[in-house]
């Protein structure tokens, strides 16, 4: 039984670009409630787990099906000579055999229904259904071999041949793996830390500190100009081709959105906005970088004189409304030299992307 609206087995890409309110790494159908009740051991030699190997964070990948490739315990560990003790684990969640189980293409699952009463019940449960699976991410250790059934790649490059589901667990195994690789001393003592329920946490084998996973906060900013045909964006040198977008940064302690919108955007463009005008518009997880969320907003210039007032953008500008929609077009060649703006699967694609195509004021 999934928490989570229906979503499609449908490529990611697609999706993304036919649907301006989705964003990539969204759709995780899966039920994280009370997994972690269970020992490892039970749920390692489960026979409804799969695992999803990745080897230095790069995930095992079939190029032939295009999709991940989830293995039993008996294909992981008693046909090699690989032990648990090797590993690092976490698991993803309770959801349907149909994610892993896929022989031909599937367009779509069961839409989720959900029933209070049996709701109740199902939160204290600690078994998958018949047809369910438990699914884990494992780490493996870098000297592991190269497995027959795919290879490990990176997962940024491969987001366009994912389905909307498959992009969302690679890139929940991946943030987590990647959080536990960081994390394996205490940042208070320095001691030794050790994984606990299911890789939901950490905690020092010295002084007991508890460490969580983290998630680090991004605003990332789509500026309108007052005449509401405009709207800036820049470009770092190492960015590709010509490719422009919205204006990002961490949010720092201490800091509402709106200030952080309006800091970052001032830092990095000279701009400056009405913090009183910065309206929400949506979130997306990014699996990189230590794992982030993408705080997708819209702001309104009031001071729309462009200075770079450090070295992190090379150029900065306003874009009308008819050269953002040939931005667009561009977006969906990947190869493209002309300029551009990111492609579907980021959320700065679909902040331009809706302002472009919304004639009302979005702020």
């Amino acid at each position: 039984m999934s928490l989570r609206p229906e979503v499609p087995f449908s490529s990611v890409l697609d999706y993304s670009s036919s649907n301006k309110t989705f964003q990539c790494f969204q759709g995780n159908p899966l039920n994280r409630l009370n997994i972690h009740r269970k020992t490892l051991q039970d749920l390692v030699q489960h026979s409804q787990t799969r695992f999803l190997p990745y080897r230095q964070l790069k995930v095992l990948f079939s190029q032939e099906k295009k999709q991940p490739v989830w293995l039993t315990y008996d294909k992981l560990f008693q046909q090699s000579q690989l032990t648990i003790e090797q590993c690092e684990l976490v698991v993803l969640g309770i959801g349907p055999n149909t994610i892993a189980d896929r022989p031909t293409p599937v367009t779509t699952i069961e839409p989720t229904k959900i029933d209070t009463q049996l709701l109740n019940k199902f939160l204290l449960a600690s078994e998958p259904t018949p047809d369910e699976y438990i699914y884990c991410a494992l780490a493996l250790p870098s000297t592991s071999p190269d497995s027959s059934l795919g290879s490990y790649v990176d997962l940024r490059p491969i987001l366009p041949y994912l389905s909307v589901i498959d992009a969302a667990l690679c890139g929940q195994g991946r943030a987590l793996l990647d959080w536990h690789a960081s994390y394996k001393f205490c940042g208070k003592c320095g001691s030794s830390t050790t994984s606990l329920e299911g890789g939901t946490r950490r905690k020092c084998t010295t002084c007991n500190h508890t460490i969580y996973p983290r998630t680090d906060p991004v605003c990332i900013t789509l500026v309108i100009h007052s005449d509401g045909q405009r709207v800036l964006l820049g470009r770092k040198a190492s960015f590709p081709g010509q490719v422009y977008t919205c204006l990002a940064g961490f949010i720092e302690p201490g800091e509402s959105i709106p200030e952080a919108c309006s800091r970052e955007i001032w830092e990095e463009s000279g701009v400056v906005i009405d913090t009183k005008q910065v309206q929400y518009f949506d979130s997306q997880p990014w699996p990189f970088l230590g794992g982030q969320l993408m705080i997708g907003c819209y702001a309104q210039a009031i001071d729309e004189q462009v200075a770079l007032n450090d070295s992190e953008l090379e150029d900065c500008r306003w874009f009308n409304r008819d050269e953002i929609g040939q931005m667009i077009q561009e977006s969906l060649n990947m190869t493209s030299k002309n300029l551009r703006i990111p492609p579907p699967i980021a959320i700065a694609h679909q902040l331009i992307s809706n302002w472009h195509t919304n004639t009302k004021n979005v702020v």
